[in-house]
């Protein structure tokens, strides 16, 4: 049995939990999350049925399926957050029925990866590819701005231009204006920029899942032309904000649009915490999906970035749970993670740095503590650096 089959099975054991013929990740064992009786979320589950697809596991990944399939929304997209109540599964109150980003787009993604590897679902019902491009077109019309071509960060946003009137990201259609990040509609002039409209011009790097756009633009050929205007969208800020922080390539958990129309760390909480302008447990993922992308595609663009993330893994003696943009630890991170290290050594590996073994070798000494995030991380690492088609 090969170190990966070996880690997939003890994740499958830990992970993956049943109800009825419905698959989940229970990623809230420890109770850290809240509500306290939380059980899955969307991200979760993309991470579900990527990782099933790409271990070839059918039964695994068509019960995640009807998982989705049974809280996908109004809007065709996967509500963010279940919870348990008496034996049975429900969506969070107060905003659980709205979308994540990321995981709709992992959901799509390995719905496409599936519809490569078997078709159709086991029992004939499920066209996965047909399901891919209902998802894809759901992700244009609700979790992209159409303004910017960036994602947003979710179906709950509502993008409000300096008309004062608000628009969805199912807004009609646009006229082409300039090329490059702000390619239809007016750009970062459409915004406004009050506290109260900090959300609809914001951007999650985490939701920057290039490799994933990439098989929308191939597969949902319908909108190709707009994946490929979020693809060089996405690029584009990735390369302004190494300009920022050329030292060490890191982003922030958290971007909005400033006044200079371009996308950069807000110096205030957007959504999550004090450190959402920090290299955070957002972000952390970054590397990992800028390495996929780039052993796909070889894009000159984002190498500069890769390369300067790391230099700066390369040059620690440890890497620690979060950083400062210019790769100060944040304070009370004295601590490894494997959301951290297992992006850092992918990116390595892609760059050939030659620092890459102690950073294996820091990675190889966190024993897994049923961490559901890290530990799922590690393993779509491990898999997509092995295999980043999906197929």
């Amino acid at each position: 049995m090969s170190t990966i089959e070996k880690r997939y099975n003890k994740w499958r054991s830990n992970f993956v939990k049943t109800w009825g013929d419905m698959t989940y990740i229970d990623y809230n064992q420890k109770h850290e999350q809240e509500p306290s009786n939380a059980a899955t979320c969307s991200e979760a589950v993309g991470y579900g049925m990527l990782i099933s697809v790409l271990m070839k596991n059918q039964r695994d990944f068509d019960g995640f399926l009807r998982w989705f399939l049974h809280f996908r929304n109004k809007n065709d997209l996967c509500a963010w957050q279940q919870i348990k109540v008496h034996g049975s599964y429900k969506n969070t109150g107060d905003g659980g029925e709205n979308s994540a980003t990321d995981g709709d787009i992992d959901i799509a993604t390995a719905l496409f990866y599936a519809s490569h590897v078997w078709g159709r679902s086991g029992d004939g019902r499920v066209d996965y590819r047909q399901e891919g491009i209902r998802l894809a077109k759901a992700i244009w019309e609700k979790d992209i701005n159409h303004y910017t071509y960036m994602p947003t960060l979710g179906d709950w946003v509502n993008i409000k231009p300096a008309d004062g009137h608000r628009h969805s990201g199912s807004s009609g259609s646009h006229g082409h204006g300039q090329q490059g990040v702000f390619a239809m509609g007016g750009g970062a002039s459409a915004f406004k920029h009050g506290d109260e409209d900090k959300h609809a011009g914001a951007t999650r790097p985490s939701d920057f899942i290039l490799a994933g756009f990439l098989t929308f633009y191939h597969e949902d050929v319908e909108r190709s032309q707009q994946w490929a205007r979020v693809m060089d969208s996405i690029i584009a800020t990735v390369q302004h904000n190494l300009q920022l922080h050329p030292n060490t390539g890191l982003i922030a958990d958290f971007l909005r649009v400033a006044r200079n129309g371009h996308y950069e760390p807000h110096p205030q909480k957007i959504l999550e915490s004090e450190n959402d302008k920090d290299f955070n447990w957002n972000s952390c993922r970054v590397p990992w999906r800028l390495s996929v992308y780039y052993l796909l595609t070889h894009d000159p663009r984002v190498l500069p970035t890769l390369q300067a993330e790391s230099n700066f893994f390369g040059s620690q003696k440890e890497i620690f749970a979060g950083y400062h943009l210019d790769g100060k630890r944040i304070s009370g991170r004295n601590y490894n993670d494997l959301s951290y290290t297992a992006p850092a050594s992918i990116c390595m590996w892609v760059t050939n740095n030659p620092n890459l073994k102690k950073v294996q070798q820091q990675m190889s000494d966190l024993e897994s503590d049923k961490s559901y995030f890290g530990d799922s991380i590690q393993l779509l690492c491990l898999l997509q650096a092995q295999n980043p088609r999906g197929w």
